[in-house]
């Protein structure tokens, strides 16, 4: 099987969890894409903004009346009653012989300041930090403005750059940075 997803999903209420590493793994309805060893990125919704890059360690196949504690406990849960709750608002109502697939997954990197899904997208899953240091160290130019910005997400981190020069400054900013990167045969 080929990974293709890039990013999963979770809901805001479990951020916490996953950051202080309660919650190991995710469950999802039915057959769900994943591979040991890929590396994906962790976003919360409804706000879309990346919290973590993880690796997925295990995934396998369940029906959910095969469920057991040590699933719960490793999704977060206290029991198996309280996940399968979680999992009914979620899915809606699941049966005992619905498939579900238990993706384990280790952080590999948090974001504190989180990354809008969006801007990892149009930047190829680079991170913004990442193009910004190597638009530094590659010595590359572009307008006085996008070089400004470049270093601060650098020495400053992406939110107070965006707080300081606007989300639609950085993220173009960004753009420009990955595709002069790309021009260059360095990405």
């Amino acid at each position: 099987m080929v990974q293709i997803r890039k990013f999963m999903l979770i809901d805001n209420s479990y951020k916490s969890k996953i950051l202080n590493g309660k919650k190991k793994t995710t469950i999802r309805f039915g057959n769900y894409e994943a591979k040991p060893g890929s590396e994906v990125y962790l976003a919360i919704t409804p706000s879309d903004t990346v919290i973590a890059k993880v690796r997925i360690t295990n995934v396998e196949k369940k029906k959910v009346k095969e469920l057991t504690i040590e699933d719960a406990k490793k999704d977060g849960f206290k029991d198996v009653k309280e996940l399968v709750k979680a999992l009914n608002k979620i899915y809606g109502e699941l049966h005992g012989d619905d498939e579900v697939t238990i993706i384990h997954f280790d952080i590999l990197k948090k974001f504190d300041e989180g990354i809008p899904l969006k801007w990892l997208k149009g930047l190829n899953y680079r991170e913004p930090v990442e193009i910004a240091k190597l638009y530094i160290k590659n010595k590359l130019k572009d307008s006085a403005d996008v070089d400004f910005i470049i270093k601060k997400v650098y020495s400053e981190g992406l939110k107070s750059a965006v707080r300081r020069y606007g989300p639609k400054r950085v993220k173009n900013s960004l753009l420009k940075a990955y595709h002069r990167l790309y021009e260059e045969g360095k990405i």
